[in-house]
């Protein structure tokens, strides 16, 4: 088949290859069959976080989709409050993490080397 279809429900959770892994995440990139940038869902419970990390070594570039729940994205120690329907990028050198709020917090993120 040319295509792959994976229902969310279907994916397993648990720490992948990014430097910011977290049990909390479902990795989608791999479960469809895509290798040419990471994909991830993110279910973090109310008041867990991701771990603070950024991208000087491997030059990726992070963008995030929030989709459920509340919370803060935090950037180099600069908090700012996000909410469904709102897409982050951040710079390469910039440390960052994101955190849940009292009701949790699900996103998208993707991973992409700019590197060769």
């Amino acid at each position: 088949m040319p295509f792959r279809i994976v229902d969310q429900g279907d994916l397993t959770v648990g720490r992948g290859p990014h430097p910011a892994a977290s049990p909390f995440e479902k990795r989608v990139g791999e479960a469809i069959g895509i290798s040419a940038f990471g994909l991830y869902q993110i279910e973090l419970p109310a008041g867990e976080e991701t771990v603070a990390h950024d991208h000087r070594d491997d030059g990726a570039e992070d963008a995030y989709a929030i989709t459920g729940g509340h919370g803060w994205v935090v950037v180099d120690g600069e908090e700012t409050a996000v909410a469904p329907g709102q897409f982050i990028g951040v710079e390469v050198e910039s440390v960052r993490h994101l955190r849940a709020g009292p009701e949790g917090m699900t996103f998208l993120a993707v991973c992409a080397s700019l590197a060769p």
